[in-house]
């Protein structure tokens, strides 16, 4: 994107954000959230910040394994004028492969997150999403998480906010969760012309596009986007591709799904990982390049489900993060 900055000086910080409750991820009872924030400064004096949060249930890689190979890095590559390799040449996790990447580039960290649409994410059991969903007026186009309960349970949620609006379009997010029968009763119960698009009903891509051909459904591509070795294939079915930075990794990579969904007239969800204010700030910045390119929404407003506290205040933000427990400094 520019030409990368020389840096000096690096510290990490840490955070921890507490939830309103605990949240499920995959199995993973998480009651806060935790990552990294790393400053570093360049040769002319300017700070530039990343943040790595693997999401446990989610990322390949732990907070452990990620600040361990952070260190090493920014040590023996982004402090050392006489090793700047190739980043896409290094073997990385994927949270910091992206956090490096946004260093390189400085990616800035002062997009507003409150200026960009996110398509409403509702969680929680069901008579909570449709309190939500009122209470936010009703909104034409929202999200929700399936398959974390039985499929006659989601059916039942899926009607019931049907039946408020009917011009309502839901996206569900089905996380791999179901097994082919158990997708096939939920597209039988539901009406499908509300569906706008389901991510990824099962573990298996042919059953996908089985279901979608069957129903008459369009698919959108999460998990499969974060498979190192991935290669598109188009199919009719597919209309969207979810594009999570922090679990995907590079920018190149991401770069190369966007000239996908510009060629294949795909649209193109930015979507969180429940990062902090600055990761999601980060986020906000590149979508607001991406949307230059394609048709794009953002999934980004994660953070409701925060307790108010560190790194929510875009103007002091530095001070922010110099208030957060520093656990490592190059010198």
């Amino acid at each position: 994107m520019q030409h990368q900055p020389v840096f000096q000086q690096a510290k990490i910080f840490f955070y921890c954000l507490p939830l309103h409750k605990p949240m499920l991820f995959k199995g993973n009872k998480l009651r806060s959230r935790e990552g990294l924030i790393l400053q570093l400064q360049s040769s002319i004096g300017q700070f530039h910040y990343a943040e790595i949060a693997p999401l446990p249930g989610f990322s390949k890689e732990t907070l452990l394994q990620a600040g361990a190979q952070i260190k090493d890095l920014i040590v023996n590559y982004l402090l050392n004028k006489n090793n700047r390799k190739d980043i896409n040449q290094l073997d990385l996790y994927p949270s910091v492969h992206f956090a490096v990447d946004c260093l390189l580039n400085a990616i800035p960290v002062s997009s507003c997150i409150d200026g960009t649409t996110s398509i409403p994410l509702l969680q929680g059991d069901n008579h909570s999403v449709i309190r939500q969903y009122q209470k936010l007026n009703k909104p034409a186009r929202i999200k929700i998480k399936v398959a974390r309960q039985p499929p006659a349970d989601d059916i039942a949620l899926f009607n019931a906010l049907g039946a408020i609006n009917n011009n309502l379009r839901i996206r569900c997010d089905a996380n791999q969760g179901w097994s082919y029968s158990q997708a096939s009763l939920f597209f039988a119960g539901v009406n499908n012309q509300l569906i706008d698009y389901i991510e990824e009903p099962t573990a298996s891509a042919a059953d996908n596009i089985k279901l979608a051909k069957q129903y008459g459904i369009h698919l959108a591509l999460d998990e499969t986007l974060q498979q190192s070795h991935f290669r598109y294939q188009h199919h009719s079915c597919f209309k969207a591709l979810i594009l999570k930075p922090t679990l995907i990794g590079s920018l190149g990579r991401l770069n190369y799904f966007i000239e996908i969904a510009r060629k294949q007239h795909l649209s193109v969800s930015i979507s969180s990982s429940f990062e902090s204010p600055l990761g999601l700030r980060q986020l906000a910045f590149l979508g607001s390049l991406w949307s230059k390119e394609v048709e794009l929404s953002y999934g980004l407003d994660t953070l409701k489900f925060f307790k108010s506290g560190a790194l929510d205040n875009t103007l002091a933000l530095q001070q922010q993060v110099q208030q957060l427990e520093c656990i490592w400094t190059s010198n």
